[in-house]
């Protein structure tokens, strides 16, 4: 895997990420590999090491080089395409029957004119940031247009059915992200229109270069406007800036030999003034139609490249990620600490918590609907904490999935209200509570109340089975020391029922 990503490679990221990530229960894989790399400490470093490494040790089928294959074929269909809609059109805007020469002014706004135009529009959106509602839609439609390739090139034959499954796996959990790579998706798409544009361009350029050699080809302009010579003369110059230096426009007087009167026809007109303008045609394409949109690609490719080169890997997940390569391997097989040790501690950390009074938001997890009983929080916080319950919030445990829950909490809060997080302690710690718990307390006004709480087995509630009790420890040891405010204070809800 190579320093420089391709989207396939971001694809193949996405799918072992999450399955790295949702395989806490064995987190050694991760940390095993990291005791082997050699190579810089930086996160993009890590990570192409880590997936160049996943990616041939792993015996499922991945969607990266499909999509890439995709990708090229899609482009070279693009581009063949743009070609013969260009040729098509170049062909036939140069159509000459002899004594009806082709008007100039039609022809150079169907072949220049309008193509200048929306070159010009496509050059200022370019600069142009996407707005979130133009991403998400620009994102929809590519992940339908996606959908749709892959089931059309299995179809085909092009692809099994294997691959098939497995770029529409990769596809849903891309989806999820796809804000975080936006302008990867921007560019991507800009890429392949300006690669059709361009093509396209070029295509008009072939057509009117192969017709004026294979065909004789004349020229000749007629307008009721009160139009001289001497103005279409001027216009040409201006027009002409970039090559007159190099290669001369049509002179004035063939510029007024050209000039065809409806009613005398063109027996009167010298043959060199109706063939002037075939050059002058194909440079006018080439220097406003051809190299804008040639640019534009290398524009887009180049920016693409960028947002490959410079990802940055700062998401939430990736660093969940990062955390599991470095975290040290802790042994929870020791000695049990003393029992007074625990009992003072618990006891003293419930009675120095000052929450009498406070009004306290739940996040419970959503699968959790054993621990979502109102009754039962609004009686335990008022007897135990001489609290009330605000309101109880079925979460993922994602700070990104729960991104607008709790920047909505943040808004609310109003200086008495807590925060009781609840996680299931009987599974394995993962860091991504710290996590979790981090990205609340950065969000939540400087000292609100936030505690966690450690719940059992579902139908437990929150007790502690024997066989969990290493599980429940390696949470209290671990959770405050992934959380880098450290005012997170964990505690025990005995008597909830």
């Amino acid at each position: 895997m190579p320093e420089r990503w391709t989207p396939g490679d971001v694809l193949d990221y996405e799918v072992l990420l999450e399955g790295e990530l949702s395989s806490s229960s064995h987190p050694g894989n991760s940390r095993d590999w990291f005791q082997g790399y050699k190579g810089r400490l930086i996160p993009k470093r890590i990570i192409c090491s880590w997936l160049e490494s996943r990616v041939k040790s792993t015996h499922t089928v991945l969607p990266g080089s499909t999509v890439n294959r995709l990708i090229r074929i899609s482009s070279i269909v693009t581009a063949f395409f743009g070609l013969l809609a260009g040729v098509g059109l170049g062909w036939g805007g140069l159509a000459y029957s002899g004594s009806h020469p082709v008007n100039l002014f039609l022809i150079l706004v169907l072949l220049s004119g309008i193509p200048f135009l929306l070159t010009s529009i496509a050059i200022i959106l370019s600069f142009f940031p996407t707005g979130i509602g133009r991403s998400g839609r620009l994102t929809h439609r590519l992940i339908k247009i996606l959908r749709g390739m892959v089931s059309f090139s299995k179809r085909l034959g092009l692809i099994d059915r294997v691959h098939a499954d497995a770029v529409f796996s990769g596809i849903t959990r891309f989806r999820n992200r796809s804000a975080i790579y936006h302008s990867l998706l921007r560019w991507s798409v800009s890429s392949v229109i300006q690669l059709r544009a361009f093509c396209f361009h070029l295509g008009i350029l072939v057509a009117v270069l192969w017709r004026g050699i294979v065909q004789d080809v004349a020229f000749a302009w007629q307008t009721t406007l009160n139009i001289n010579p001497e103005n279409l003369y001027r216009f040409t110059l201006f027009l002409s800036r970039p090559w007159r230096f190099f290669i001369s426009p049509p002179a004035l007087e063939q510029v007024e030999g050209s000039r065809i009167i409806l009613k005398e026809g063109i027996i009167g007109l010298n043959n060199s003034d109706l063939v002037v303008w075939w050059p002058f045609l194909c440079l006018l394409i080439l220097t406003y139609g051809v190299l804008p949109r040639l640019l534009l690609l290398g524009y887009s490719l180049i920016r693409k490249r960028i947002v490959l080169a410079t990802l940055p890997f700062s998401d939430t997940m990736s660093k969940r990620l990062l955390m599991l390569m470095m975290a040290p391997r802790v042994e929870v097989t020791g000695d049990e600490p003393p029992r007074e040790f625990e009992t003072e501690s618990s006891s003293s950390s419930t009675k120095s918590l000052k929450h009498e009074s406070m009004d306290f938001q739940v996040l419970i997890p959503s699968y959790r609907e054993d621990l979502m009983m109102e009754d039962s929080w609004m009686k335990y916080l008022s007897v135990y904490w001489g609290a009330s319950l605000e309101q109880i919030n079925a979460v993922s445990l994602d700070d990104e999935e729960d991104a607008h829950l709790l920047a909505s909490l943040s808004r609310q809060n109003s200086g008495r209200n807590g925060l009781l997080v609840v996680f299931e302690g009987w599974r394995p710690y993962t860091a991504a509570a710290g996590l979790y718990v981090d990205s609340i307390l950065t969000q939540l006004p400087s000292g609100t109340a936030v505690f966690a709480a450690l719940a059992g087995r579902p139908g437990m509630g929150f007790k502690m089975e024997d066989r969990d009790k290493e599980d429940f420890r390696q949470w209290k040891r671990l959770l405050l020391g992934d959380v880098g405010s450290g005012i997170c204070e964990i505690v025990e809800l005995k008597g909830w029922q």
